[in-house]
């Protein structure tokens, strides 16, 4: 995981997004203590194996059941 200053986070979160997209996680730091974290989020609902599969902590919506069944 890479370190990036919360004032070239904000200057570069294009970019950072990007990033992220292809795999990449971000610890953002302030005063050089650590803050937040930058990574790629999973969706509540998705398939694996042709099953539906879901987080159990995580309330889910028929429009999250439904956009994971269109994924195909």
């Amino acid at each position: 995981m890479q370190t990036v200053a919360l004032e070239k986070a904000q200057a570069t979160l294009a970019d950072l997004i990007r990033q992220v997209a292809g795999g990449e996680e971000f610890t953002i730091t302030q005063n050089g203590e650590p803050k937040a974290k930058l990574s790629l989020m999973t969706p509540k609902v998705y398939r694996k194996n042709g099953i539906l599969v879901h987080h159990a902590d995580e309330k889910i919506s028929s429009k999250d059941v439904a956009n994971a069944l269109a994924e195909e």
